[in-house]
């Protein structure tokens, strides 16, 4: 009798011990990330160290302009785990790109950073937006001149890339800092006078720039000054564009730079 007794209480309590064991587990409402128990996700930049793929700029961004929440930048990412995550770039020309959220699911997909800040000159800038541990891709967001805006085009010649009428400045050496003696004269055609802004990207440590008004129409001579130190000896195509709206054609040319 005792013994069918205990038989009966170990049944009892196992049976209780299960259905305990159940209830228990259905208060587990956050799924368990199988790849990263971290909680933040793992995903990578499409493109990267380079060029991001299929970047999108979004909005209006003008010189002294307060950004607004229609400043965007829509940016591809291949997630491997899903979690939350914060994308931003550093601040630069006086503005920073950052994002936030969480992902619910692995494989490619489009976020979006948005811009704040206000800008503070207009220039060609490349942008990294990048996470904790995780290496960016680059894109690049033009910051035109505000109103009112010239309508110009750089003068040229014939070939590949069309050569800049430049005179080129100074002497160049591999590792030397450029200095206000580095500089190209080029020669734009204004048709409409205003705002300009003319910038190469950076070649072998190198940059040129010039931002102004012009005041005339016809030809004229525009000064790039020179930035940055030479990486390497060699001679370097450096290719000055229009920053900004530009009619069809003369949006850029090339020039030569040797470093010795």
């Amino acid at each position: 009798m005792r013994t069918g007794l205990f038989l009966l209480s170990m049944v009892c309590w196992l049976s209780c011990a299960k259905e305990y064991s159940y209830e228990g587990s259905g208060n587990t409402a956050i799924p368990i990330n199988p790849l990263n128990n971290s909680g933040r996700a793992v995903f990578s930049f499409p493109g990267a160290p380079n060029t991001c793929t299929t970047a999108t700029v979004n909005g209006s961004y003008v010189q002294n302009k307060q950004l607004s929440i229609a400043e965007t930048v829509d940016l591809l990412v291949d997630v491997t785990a899903i979690g939350q995550y914060t994308i931003s770039t550093d601040t630069l020309n006086g503005i920073s790109f950052t994002g936030s959220g969480f992902f619910t699911a692995t494989g490619k997909q489009v976020v979006s950073l948005l811009g704040s800040g206000v800008p503070e000159r207009a220039d060609n800038i490349l942008y990294t937006p990048a996470a904790t541990g995780i290496n960016g891709c680059t894109f690049q967001v033009s910051f035109i001149n505000a109103e009112p805006i010239a309508t110009y085009v750089l003068e040229s010649g014939s070939g590949t890339p069309s050569p800049c009428i430049a005179t080129v400045m100074g002497n160049y050496y591999e590792g030397g800092l450029l200095t206000t003696t580095n500089h190209v004269i080029i020669s734009v055609y204004v048709a409409l006078v205003g705002n300009y802004t003319i910038a190469t990207d950076i070649v072998n440590g190198m940059r040129f720039y010039s931002t102004g008004t012009f005041t005339k129409t016809g030809v004229q001579q525009v000064i790039l000054a020179g930035k940055g130190t030479p990486r390497y000896a060699g001679s370097f195509t450096l290719i000055p564009s229009i920053v900004g709206p530009h009619p069809l054609g003369g949006q850029s040319c090339g020039f030569y730079i040797p470093v010795f």
